[in-house]
């Protein structure tokens, strides 16, 4: 797929000249959603998309046992497997466990979508774009695409909405159009899309196995861990992300978690995959336009203060 000379992908050129030819300016938009719209002076510019198809799978050295730090305890003849607990590790740790690699990837495939989409919302004069989804589709083997897929708009009021100081510099949010508009009334823009992902590792102990084969209710300490690494750590690289836009406030829309486990000899190691999206709020200083009509005009009273008999 060759792009264009503005960055675009040719197709995308394509539904960008088509859509400025026919002087339709489609939307996402339901009939509340269109209202809420227009109560922020946003205007529908049009449907705008941006996808890539990557290869993406989990490569790397084999098991956690293995890779683990410290004493090489899984080579001991000597050393007892049933008194071993095993230690968590992440793909944002020194420890190398093989998904490093795989979340970069999976990172640069995200935001390569949202980028293409902003860089379409771009070519159609657009300032913004709302309601944006951001999907995972398997193809075929480790093959995957990511799509986003969001409705771009134009602000016809500086007031509320600044206008970017540069053409390609587009907000995105996947906020509803409602959420949107509240968060522009009450003094916000939208800023960026953000998206923070880690995979915590952990090998199928004694313990674990213990515990996720008893028939007794209770905690499984082993899961737990594995579980709350792998969040702690999604939501340290989103939080890392968003701080590094001045002044930004962090709305946290989702949270998704994927557990799966892979062969280590006879035994397993088990993994927990945690995504967390979010989107930054910028604060806008600024006079309504009620302030600044106050400034210059006098109220006349439509009653007669005087006293009256």
């Amino acid at each position: 797929m060759t792009p264009t000379p503005d960055g675009l992908p040719a197709a995308a050129r394509s539904r960008v000249e088509r859509q400025a030819a026919s002087g339709v300016r489609s939307s996402l938009f339901s009939a509340p959603a269109a209202a809420a719209a227009r109560s922020a002076a946003l205007l529908p510019v049009g449907e705008v998309f941006g996808g890539i198809v990557v290869n993406l799978g989990w490569t790397g050295t084999g098991c956690a046992w293995w890779t683990m730090t410290g004493p090489a305890v899984g080579r001991s003849t000597a050393f007892n497997r049933n008194a071993w607990r095993s230690p968590v590790t992440t793909s944002g740790g020194t420890t190398y466990v093989g998904f490093a690699p795989y979340v970069k990837a999976f990172e640069s495939a995200w935001y390569g979508a949202v980028r293409r989409m902003l860089a379409e919302a771009g070519a159609l004069g657009a300032h913004g774009v709302v309601g944006v989804t951001v999907e995972r589709t398997r193809l075929d083997g480790s093959a995957w695409e990511f799509t986003a897929l969001g409705t771009a708009v134009r602000s016809d009021d500086p007031l509320l909405v600044p206008y970017p100081k540069n053409r390609g510099d587009v907000w995105c949010t996947n906020l509803t159009v409602e959420d949107t508009a509240a968060a522009i009334l009450s003094g916000y823009t939208p800023g960026e899309l953000l998206l923070g992902i880690s995979v915590s590792t952990k090998h199928e102990d004694y313990e674990l196995r213990t515990q996720r084969s008893s028939w007794v209710n209770g905690e499984v300490t082993g899961m737990t861990e594995l579980i709350q690494a792998a969040r702690s750590e999604s939501l340290h690289r989103l939080g890392k992300r968003a701080s590094a836009i001045p002044g930004a406030q962090l709305v946290v829309t989702d949270l998704d978690l994927f557990e799966f486990d892979t062969p280590c000899g006879e035994e397993k190691d088990l993994h927990a995959e945690a995504t967390v999206i979010g989107t930054t709020l910028v604060p806008v200083p600024r006079y309504s336009r009620r302030a600044e009509l106050s400034a210059v005009t006098t109220v006349i009273p439509l009653s007669d203060l005087r006293p009256r008999a």
